[in-house]
């Protein structure tokens, strides 16, 4: 949905493998997904996942001008904080 709209928009600064973990993340709260449903939806779909790189990638997601709807901006924020500090624990 997203990624069909805008495929490579913001996503020249950012590493191959934070790109690939992105777009999958994009990609799968394009299809509704959200908390535990996205983040298992990324760690299958992604084989650059790590728990760094999703935090990042949503981080990024937030800061994208080209996502704008309210409800894919909480469900990308939800993912980024649940995961940061289950990292930071």
């Amino acid at each position: 949905m997203l990624l069909e709209r805008y495929p490579d928009q913001g996503t020249e600064r950012m590493g191959r493998k934070l790109t690939n973990v992105y777009k999958v993340l994009v990609r799968g709260v394009g299809q509704g997904l959200s908390g535990h449903d996205l983040y298992d939806f990324v760690s299958q779909n992604s084989a650059d996942f790590s728990d760094k790189r999703v935090c990042r990638a949503a981080l990024l997601a937030i800061s994208d001008p080209l996502i704008k709807d309210r409800d894919i901006l909480e469900r990308i924020y939800t993912i980024a904080t649940n995961h940061r500090v289950r990292c930071a624990a």
